[in-house]
């Protein structure tokens, strides 16, 4: 984090959980040196051990050749459902087809599992449930790696179309609090805002009063959180193809590029 704020400098605000912001720091710190960069992380990432929770995901791991598909929908779903998966599965069984919301999802799973699918454009729920292999899924076990809670679309929409549909509830996110204090040390002008999601978004609101008086721009990774802030009233809402880092660079470039 930077220690002083220097007049006129761009603040960029990376918001993802710790230990998930290195190597997009690093290259935001490469690309921009005259930049300040903070971490400010929103939600830490606990897994589920050792509560009812976890004798009901236990049984769903041990049976997960039951289902005939499983998606993840999201980097820390792939990857605590892939640890699960490794304690009880060393072969993972053969039959399954395997689903990731997103790109940096895709990229967790795809190290172990084949093949991966995933949306071409829309990284979310409603892309998911445009593939050709989701539409017909009648009488069907569908397993769905996710944390505590979240939205019901992925699932209700999958129930409509005949599958029976479980959840692998594998983290919990706990929300990180701030002091007004701590905030207003971050938030001098200019200052870009990356958020990792709605609920994100979310958070700070609770924490910060007039958040969109206070940034110059946002950046998010789908169109989907970007219309959330724009509901809100934030004029400047950046739209990364992906969350993964070299499509956050990308938007973040060229959002740069534009204000020289």
């Amino acid at each position: 984090m930077a220690d002083s704020h220097k007049p006129d400098a761009l603040r960029i605000i990376v918001t993802r959980p710790e230990g998930q912001q290195q190597s997009l720091m690093a290259a935001i710190a490469a690309d921009f040196p005259d930049a300040e960069l903070f971490h400010q992380p929103l939600i830490e990432i606990v897994t589920i051990e050792d509560d009812n929770n976890a004798v009901l995901l236990r049984q769903r791991m041990l049976n997960i050749d039951h289902y005939q598909a499983v998606i993840a929908i999201s980097k820390n779903a792939a990857q605590t459902g892939l640890q699960w998966l490794d304690k009880y599965w060393p072969q993972p069984p053969e039959e399954i087809r395997w689903y990731a919301v997103g790109p940096t999802t895709a990229d967790e799973l795809s190290g172990e599992l084949h093949p991966v699918y995933m949306p071409e454009q829309r990284f979310d729920s409603e892309g998911v449930l445009e593939l050709a292999s989701l539409q017909q899924v009648q009488d069907e076990k569908i397993l769905i790696w996710r944390g505590e809670g979240g939205r019901e679309t992925l699932a209700n929409v999958l129930r409509q179309r005949g599958a029976q549909v479980d959840y692998a509830e594998l983290y919990e996110r706990r929300q990180i609090e701030y002091s007004t204090k701590q905030w207003q040390a971050v938030l001098q002008p200019p200052s870009l805002l990356l958020l990792s999601s709605g609920q994100g978004l979310d958070i700070i609101e609770q924490q910060v009063d007039n958040l969109a008086d206070q940034v110059s721009a946002i950046l998010v990774p789908s169109e989907r959180v970007a219309e959330k802030a724009r509901k809100k009233g934030y004029q400047q809402v950046l739209v990364a193809a992906s969350a993964r880092d070299q499509d956050v660079l990308t938007q973040l470039r060229d959002w740069v590029g534009l204000q020289q």
